[in-house]
C-alpha cells in the first residue's frame, strides 16, 4: 500500500525527496571541501612552521652538513643559500637526508629533479639542457614533482632540484653563511641546540664560532594555528549537519501534515492507526533512502565540479560520508514519522477538517 500511495501523491512525494536529496549533497559538498581546504592550510602552515633552527657564522660548508646529519636527533640540514637563477631556471640544492625527507629520489652529479609543473612532456631517464654559470650543460632527469609550497611557487624561474655535489660544480660555491638544521615533529628542538652548537664549534675559533639566528617559536606558534584551523572546521561542519538535519525534518513534517486529509480518508475505510504508521514508516523510509543515495551522488559530482573552479582538491572520507547518509536517513525517519503518528491518532473528523 506504501507503494501506491507513492505512485499516487508523486507531486506531495517530490517535495520531502527533493529536501532529502538536497540536505544530503550539502552536507557531502560542505564537509569534503571543507576537508579540501583545511589540508591545503594544514599543508602550507606546515611548510612555513617545520621545526627548524637556523644557525649562521662566518663559513659553514659540507663537512658541517655531514657532522650534524650524523647526530641521531637531526632530521635533515640544508644551506638555505644554494639557490640560483640562471635566467629563467630556479636551482636548489639538498644533500641526501633533505631529498628523503622530501620523498625524492637521491641525485648523483648531473642528476635533476623538475617541476612536472613547469616542464611539460619530459620523462624520466631523458636528458635536458639547461643553462649554468659556466654555460649550457646537459643533465639526466632522475624525477619528477610538484611543488606545494606556496612561497616557492611564487617565486620566478622553472624549478630544478640538484644535489649539493652538483650545486657547487656547477656554480664554484662551497662555502656559505647559514645552515637550517631540521628536528622532528616530536623533539623540543631548542633542548638541543647547546649540542648543536658545541658539535660545530669544537674546533673553530672564538671570531668564527656559529651561533643561533632563529628558533622554532614560529613552529610552536604554527602549531597552534593548525589545531585552530582543525577544530573551527569541526564546528563548521557539525553546524551544517545541524542546519541540513534541521532542513529535511521541517519540510518533511509539512507535507506530512498536508497529508492529514488523506490518513482521515484512510481512517474512514477501516485502516487502523497501527497500519496508519506502519504504511507511513515504510514511505518515510523509501523516500529518505532513495534521497540519500541521489544526494551522496550529486554531493560527490558537485563537489570534483566546485572544487575544479575554486581550485580546492575535495577530500572525501568514507566514513564521513557513511555517517552523513546513516545521519540524514535517521533524521528523516524520526522526524517524518513523528507527524505521522500524531495524523494517525487524530479523530476521523478532526483529520478530515485539517
Amino acid at each position: 500500500m506504501a507503494f501506491r500511495f507513492l505512485e499516487r501523491n508523486i507531486e506531495r512525494v517530490l517535495i520531502p525527496l527533493i529536501a532529502v536529496t538536497v540536505g544530503a549533497m550539502s552536507l557531502i559538498l560542505t564537509l569534503s571541501l571543507g576537508d579540501g581546504v583545511k589540508n591545503i592550510i594544514e599543508n602550507d602552515l606546515s611548510v612555513i612552521g617545520n621545526n627548524r633552527v637556523l644557525v649562521g657564522g662566518e663559513i659553514l660548508n659540507n663537512d658541517d652538513l655531514l657532522l650534524l646529519e650524523r647526530l641521531p636527533f637531526v632530521e635533515y640540514g640544508l644551506f638555505p643559500e644554494k639557490i640560483k637563477l640562471i635566467g629563467n631556471i630556479y636551482y636548489r640544492g639538498y644533500g641526501k637526508k633533505a631529498l628523503q625527507a622530501m620523498n625524492l629520489p637521491l641525485l648523483k652529479e648531473g642528476e635533476v629533479v623538475l617541476d612536472r609543473d613547469q616542464f611539460l612532456g619530459l620523462t624520466v631517464g631523458s636528458e635536458i639542457e639547461l643553462e649554468t654559470k659556466f654555460g649550457k650543460r646537459k643533465f639526466m632527469i632522475r624525477g619528477l614533482y610538484q611543488e606545494k609550497s606556496p612561497f616557492e611557487t611564487m617565486k620566478m624561474g622553472n624549478r630544478v632540484i640538484v644535489s649539493d655535489k652538483t650545486f657547487e660544480i656547477i656554480f664554484g660555491k662551497n662555502n656559505y653563511t647559514k645552515l637550517v638544521i631540521s628536528f622532528p615533529k616530536d623533539i623540543d628542538a631548542i633542548e638541543y641546540i647547546p649540542v648543536v652548537l658545541n658539535e660545530l664549534n669544537k674546533f673553530r675559533p672564538g671570531h668564527k664560532q656559529i651561533k643561533v639566528l632563529e628558533i622554532p617559536q614560529i613552529y610552536k606558534n604554527i602549531e597552534r594555528i593548525k589545531s585552530f584551523v582543525r577544530k573551527g572546521f569541526f564546528t563548521l561542519s557539525f553546524i551544517s549537519l545541524v542546519i541540513g538535519g534541521i532542513g529535511i525534518l521541517n519540510l518533511i513534517t509539512v507535507v506530512m501534515r498536508e497529508r492529514s486529509p488523506y490518513i482521515g480518508i484512510l481512517r474512514t475505510i477501516g485502516i487502523n492507526q497501527r497500519k496508519l504508521i506502519e504504511i507511513f514508516f515504510l514511505e518515510i523510509v523509501i523516500i529518505v533512502s532513495i534521497g540519500t543515495f541521489i544526494g551522496t551522488i550529486l554531493g560527490v559530482i558537485t563537489s570534483y565540479l566546485v572544487g575544479i573552479i575554486l581550485k580546492i582538491p575535495p577530500y572525501f572520507s568514507l566514513i564521513k560520508i557513511i555517517g552523513i547518509m546513516i545521519l540524514t536517513m535517521g533524521i528523516g525517519v524520526i522526524f517524518g514519522i513523528l507527524p505521522a503518528k500524531r495524523a494517525a491518532k487524530l479523530e476521523i473528523v478532526e483529520a478530515l477538517k485539517i
